[in-house]
This record gives C-alpha cells, structure tokens and sequence, in this order.
C-alpha cells in the first residue's frame, strides 16, 4: 500500500528527523528509515505503525534511482513531481 496522505506523512517523517537531530545523529536516507523502524517497534497503535511502515517503505523507493520518477512515490510533494533536490543527485 502507498500511503497518501501528505500531513501525516509529513509528520512521521518530521519526527523521525527530529529524533535523530536531538541525538546529534546525521539524517539520512538510511538513518530516517532506521529511526522510522525504531519508532515502530516502539509504538503501541496499530494505525500509526502502518503509516510509519508506509512513510519507510516510501523512503526504501528512493535507495533505487530507478523507481524516483515514479508518480505514486511523490505522494509527499505538493504538485507530484520529484523534489528538485533529487534531480540533483542522478
């Protein structure tokens, strides 16, 4: 399942990089997918570890440039299209 929905993707996301500054730790790619699998191991909701499980598995798309231009994967940008960023890094 790929999770749509933008504002808790956002969140989740924003928390595990927040939980990773706070330990002075580098975020990353992988480091946010680490901590996002930390977080869900340690949650009791059932609902939010399936949307940390989609927030991670959105992230895992992203370690093969081959699946970055693909549409379903942008469900976190505003109008569909890869981030800028990313194109500077093919």
């Amino acid at each position: 399942m790929v999770y749509h929905d933008k504002t808790t993707g956002h969140m989740i996301l924003g928390e595990a990089a927040i939980n990773l500054a706070f330990e002075e730790q580098e975020i990353t790619l992988v480091s946010l997918i680490r901590q996002l699998g930390e977080m869900a191991e340690n949650e009791r909701s059932d609902d939010r570890v399936e949307q940390i499980a989609d927030a991670r598995n959105w992230l895992k798309s992203f370690i093969n440039p081959t699946t970055r231009d693909r549409a379903e994967l942008n469900w976190l940008v505003e109008t569909g299209q890869a981030p800028v960023f990313l194109k500077d890094y093919r």
